[in-house]
């Protein structure tokens, strides 16, 4: 258990962290761990999901769960005189839920129709295809809902026992960021764990990393706007030049001050999206670019966008660049700061990682000390398009553009 009290307010943010998401699931589990985070509302062996739904609005507070890769997450956030109720609904939901056989039937529809929203919307559903593409494994690469057939085809016993290999107690880490005590917070937290059966935690080393796999894939879709996505493989999020990589893709497309915002939006009106970010994992990753475009300016984007890739593997960022995305980043940081949501995401995910509390000021002087020559060498070492997956959505697709930029 973590917390960090924040004296200035007067809410607390609540989460319970299990180290359980889609890279645990293999063949038929593939899309548990997502569905056992919709079940917890749905019921307990004390609360109907009426009551859960009517016992958190009371609360007036913002409860949330969603399901990455690695993790799964229940939060909450209330006043700091309601932590005591939260605790106990949070836990009872994350840790005690049933599958009455109505409610798991109902849930697999709405499942269905949440796979049904991904493939209607044509960047998730790129940028989804691109990951599972991007992997040669294919726990890493597969979606986190899950396949339609497959959870429609979810079993009870199956469900309970991927449950039990993955939920276990010991794995667990429970955060709270805000007006918290910690004392009163930890009693509750064990007495609440005792009446959980015991198990060893799982051991971080068990997952194999990934290995990327360069490539192509286009997908045929009758829509207005050609959407067209990269990916460049990158190390972990535990990796120690994820501080440069950050820089990296910021200074390329993370924000109005970008390269490619400049270029491919400011300069030509080819696109009103374009951006890259970082989809990582603890031992994995890729560094993304998507833009949307008129299908007949397709190469011209292609042709923008590999100019300024070889600029910057080749050049790297200017002074000013440096400067600026060091006040950048240094400011995402203390803005964050300043939530307690953000805290409480901050001080789990740590220590999921890390297995440590990592203060604002380290992570604030890494910031300070990022380098032109920290970040060029990122940027030589990831942005070549030989070692990219490419993927094109669109109505027509040239065999071509699956080729990727060029310099």
């Amino acid at each position: 258990m973590v917390t960090e009290r924040m004296p200035a307010v007067r809410t607390v943010s609540l989460g319970i962290w299990i180290p359980a998401g889609s890279r645990q699931e293999s063949g038929a589990q593939e899309g548990m761990a997502h569905f056992w985070e919709h079940m917890a509302f749905k019921g307990t062996a004390s609360r109907t999901a009426r009551q859960i739904a009517l016992e958190l609005d009371l609360l007036g507070g913002l409860a949330d769960a969603y399901t990455s890769r690695e993790h799964t997450c229940f939060s909450i956030r209330v006043a700091a005189d309601h932590l005591p109720v939260a605790w106990d609904i949070l836990a009872d939901i994350a840790l005690r839920p049933c599958l009455p056989p109505e409610e798991m039937e109902r849930e697999k529809d709405v499942i269905l129709q949440e796979i049904g929203m991904v493939e209607d919307t044509p960047d998730d559903k790129l940028l989804e295809s691109l990951w599972e593409a991007a992997w040669d494994d294919r726990a890493t690469g597969h979606p986190i809902t899950g396949p339609a057939e497959g959870v429609a085809a979810f079993s009870e016993a199956g469900l309970w026992a991927w449950r039990a290999a993955n939920y276990r107690p010991g794995s667990m880490v429970v955060a709270a960021a805000g007006a918290v005590d910690h004392a009163a917070l930890a009693d509750m937290v064990a007495r609440f764990f005792a009446g959980l059966p015991s198990s060893p935690a799982i051991s971080p080393a068990a997952a194999r990393a990934p290995t990327f796999r360069p490539g192509s894939l286009s997908l045929a879709r009758e829509v207005e706007q050609t959407h067209v996505a990269m990916g460049f493989p990158v190390p972990g999020n535990a990796d120690d030049g994820r501080f440069a990589r950050a820089a990296l893709t910021t200074v390329l497309g993370g924000n109005m001050s970008s390269r490619l915002f400049q270029e491919v939006r400011e300069k030509r009106g080819l696109a009103y999206v374009v951006s890259s970010d970082l989809n990582t994992l603890a031992d994995a990753g890729l560094l993304e670019i998507h833009a949307a475009v008129d299908p007949g300016r397709v190469e011209e984007l292609l042709d923008v966008v590999g100019r300024e890739l070889a600029a910057m593997a080749a050049g790297g960022v200017t002074r000013q660049e440096l400067e600026h995305v060091r006040e950048h980043l240094r400011g995402l940081l203390h803005l964050g700061a300043e939530s307690t949501e953000n805290r409480m995401v901050r001080l789990a995910k740590n220590h999921l990682l890390f297995g440590r509390h990592v203060p604002l000021s380290e992570t604030a002087a890494k910031i300070a000390r990022l380098s032109r020559d920290e970040i060029g060498q990122a940027a030589a070492a990831i942005l070549d398009p030989a070692r990219a997956v490419v993927g094109i959505l669109g109505p027509q697709i040239d065999p071509a553009w699956l080729e990727g930029p060029t310099a």
